[in-house]
């Protein structure tokens, strides 16, 4: 089984020792929406906007797992902010 990782730099360039790595089987990560709501709202907002889905994001996951790795590729998404760069992977 694959695992989804998280990896977070405060630098917008990623570079140097992640600050926070998270590693999550990917069959738990259809928890994700549901422990969501555990980080407050403000501090959704301000890292990942108002308007993210992430029931509809992690709906399909399998799938794309399976076809990050099928392809060969591992990262699934980066985003970068005016002090920080976020990246998420997908390893087997």
């Amino acid at each position: 089984m694959a695992d989804l990782i998280i990896f977070v730099w405060r630098n917008r360039e990623g570079t140097g020792e992640p600050e926070v790595e998270v590693k999550i089987p990917a069959a738990m990560a259809k928890w994700v929406p549901r422990l969501m709501r555990f980080v407050p709202r403000s501090a959704r907002d301000q890292y990942w906007g108002q308007d993210v889905d992430f029931e509809g994001m992690l709906s399909d996951l399998d799938k794309l797992v399976n076809e990050a790795l099928a392809s060969g590729r591992s990262e699934l998404m980066s985003v970068k902010t005016k002090d920080s760069f976020v990246k998420v992977t997908v390893q087997p």
